[in-house]
């Protein structure tokens, strides 16, 4: 899988300054553009955990997935919404004059997936793969994408 992972900066510190309606409006009105880019791609919205926004896009499971055209193309396809969240982001701090940056980090590999629980079951992603994608959102520069090898 490609998967993508978007993080807002200073979240925290945002919704101990801000009204929690204030907060949820943006949250969603942010997260409302990020679902189209996602559904217009053909891409897998995982998830949202608080403030952060899980992307996946699915790849060959052949032996040779990373050599294949299909590959470069979905990972392009990751790239292209890594850059719509950036300009929505420009764009809701134009529009409202509220400062609201993101992190980005974007991973490629090997990973497992099924639904976990019996209550409440969701469908999750486990693998290294994710650990890489959160280590490369959480050390990329506010308001770039960081993208594994």
């Amino acid at each position: 899988a490609v998967v993508l992972q978007l993080d807002l900066c200073s979240f925290t510190k945002m919704s101990q300054e801000r009204s929690a309606m204030d907060m949820a409006t943006m949250v969603h009105e942010l997260f409302l553009t990020f679902d189209r880019g996602v559904m217009q791609r053909g891409l897998y919205k995982m998830d949202t955990v608080g403030d952060a926004y899980i992307v996946a896009g699915w790849l060959s499971c052949d032996r040779d997935w990373f050599l294949q055209d299909d590959t470069r193309s979905r990972c392009s396809t990751v790239l292209s919404l890594a850059h719509l969240m950036l300009e929505s982001m420009a764009e809701y701090r134009k529009r409202t004059g509220k400062e609201v940056n993101c992190r980005i980090g974007v991973s490629i590999g090997v990973v497992a997936t099924g639904l976990l629980g019996r209550m409440q079951s969701r469908f999750h992603i486990i693998g290294q793969t994710m650990l890489d994608v959160d280590t490369l959102e959480s050390s990329a520069k506010m308001n770039c994408v960081h993208v594994s090898d």
